[in-house]
């Protein structure tokens, strides 16, 4: 079977991937990757060709919605670890990622200043080395070792010490989330902007 014929099935895997997702650029990326496997497997041992690719996106959808859960895992126990999480969802398609990715980008938002912000989230969040940091953020590695540090010290107490637009959180919230399918360059370049924003105040 030809790609051509094969993408007949877009529309129906896209709806499926949309409705379990919520995001549009997601649920085409889980379809593209289903079309990418389609032509790694023996097609002859396929009885129905749409219950197969459907299943398969469905599969891709739960392995991004659990993986993108443990992201959320990690990113509220480093802003602090005495938060209590919830246990796993059995409906993993009826989890409210943005809502709750938000509300914890808006505490490190409010809580931090663009330096510490941008140290916090690159080394807490995504494991950035520090020696990466020197390069992305163009600050010494002892310079982000401190940053680092007092950004964990002001996430673990109450004081909010900035007045963050909502705007400005629901947009990091979705360049966050592009991050963790591996899309840097959006919030690495908002967090530099952020730095550049407040040097010039």
């Amino acid at each position: 079977m030809s790609y051509a014929e094969i993408s007949t099935y877009r529309p129906v895997l896209h709806s499926v991937a949309y409705k379990m997702l919520g995001c549009t650029s997601t649920a085409e990326d889980m379809v593209q990757d289903t079309f990418l496997n389609w032509f790694k497997v023996d097609q002859k041992k396929v009885v129905n060709v749409k219950a197969y690719l459907v299943r398969s996106v469905t599969n891709a959808c739960f392995n991004y919605l659990e993986s993108f859960k443990q992201k959320k895992e990690d990113f509220f126990e480093n802003i602090n670890p005495s938060i209590s999480l919830p246990k796993l969802y059995t409906d993993l398609g009826s989890i409210d990622f943005k809502n709750e990715i938000t509300t914890a980008i808006s505490q490190v938002f409010k809580k931090l200043p663009p330096a510490e912000r941008a140290v916090f989230v690159l080394k807490g969040l995504f494991d950035f080395e520090y020696s990466d940091l020197t390069e992305v953020l163009g600050k010494k590695t002892e310079n982000c070792r401190q940053l680092y540090s007092r950004a964990q010290q002001k996430l673990s107490d109450e004081k909010v010490r900035f007045n963050i637009d909502a705007d400005r959180i629901f947009k990091f919230a979705e360049e966050f989330k592009k991050a963790t399918l591996g899309e840097f360059s959006g919030m690495i370049e908002s967090l530099k902007n952020d730095i550049s924003s407040e040097n010039e105040k």
